[in-house]
């Protein structure tokens, strides 16, 4: 049987031990958050300081794109853009021109690396993922004959895709001739399906027949992607994919 003095014994007794885990659990979240902290100062991406001013820094630090797409990698330090060298890390997967234009060659990682042309201590590297893009590709202008779903049924149909570049004033594409009938459904960065009319941000042509048009306006750059879904099985059809500089 324990006296109230016992049990008061008990409880400060408890209370410095819970007061000393909790100071003991403080410490070690920022001594955990510190080492991180200390560990990302130290990434192999961060640009030692030379004669200039400033850090370099490069826009965008991180940047997804498609395979046979392109984006624009800026340097500048303090804020002005300075003259630098342009290096990719594996130029299977991205390349980089003297402009800074990386192209996605294929699916995977790499970073592009800005050197400045007077400083070579000042550097800094932007991380580039190039995806993989799915069906089958088409040339601006240039008609995919000769189009049929085989075995296809309603609802299923062919997929295709596009590159669109930035500054495009329009993306047009049709499907005429042949047998049967088809419809297309446009949108940018995923392929469509038919369960919305027209997709989100894209557009759509459900005309009888393979009399379809659909024109997206000031198209965004990258990846568009066409779904030529079946509503009765076609053939012998004819797609074109046109972008309007």
């Amino acid at each position: 049987m324990h006296t109230a003095g016992s049990r008061l014994h008990v409880l400060r007794q408890n209370h410095v031990e819970h007061t000393s885990m909790t100071h003991r659990n403080v410490v070690r979240f920022f001594s955990t958050a510190l080492v991180a902290a200390l560990a990302l100062g130290c990434s192999d991406n961060t640009p030692s300081v030379g004669p200039s001013a400033g850090l370099l820094r490069v826009s965008p630090p991180f940047a997804g794109i498609d395979q046979g797409t392109t984006t624009t990698l800026t340097a500048s330090l303090n804020g002005i853009a300075v003259p630098v060298t342009w290096v990719s890390s594996d130029a299977t997967v991205a390349t980089v021109s003297a402009g800074g234009v990386v192209s996605g060659v294929a699916p995977g990682m790499a970073s592009v690396t800005a050197t400045k042309t007077d400083d070579a201590t000042q550097l800094r590297s932007a991380s580039i993922s190039v995806l993989a893009v799915v069906g089958i590709g088409l040339t601006s202008g240039v008609p995919a004959t000769g189009v049929t779903s085989g075995s296809m049924v309603r609802s299923q149909g062919l997929v295709y895709h596009i590159a669109v570049p930035a500054g495009a004033t329009g993306l047009t594409v049709t499907f005429t001739g042949g047998t049967g009938d088809g419809d297309i459904y446009i949108q940018k960065g995923s392929p469509p399906d038919d369960s919305k009319f027209p997709p989100p941000g894209g557009c759509a042509s459900g005309n009888p027949g393979n009399a379809e048009s659909c024109t997206v306006t000031a198209p965004a750059a990258g990846t568009w992607y066409i779904f030529l879904a079946v509503w009765d099985p076609y053939a012998g059809g004819t797609l074109t994919a046109t972008v309007t500089p």
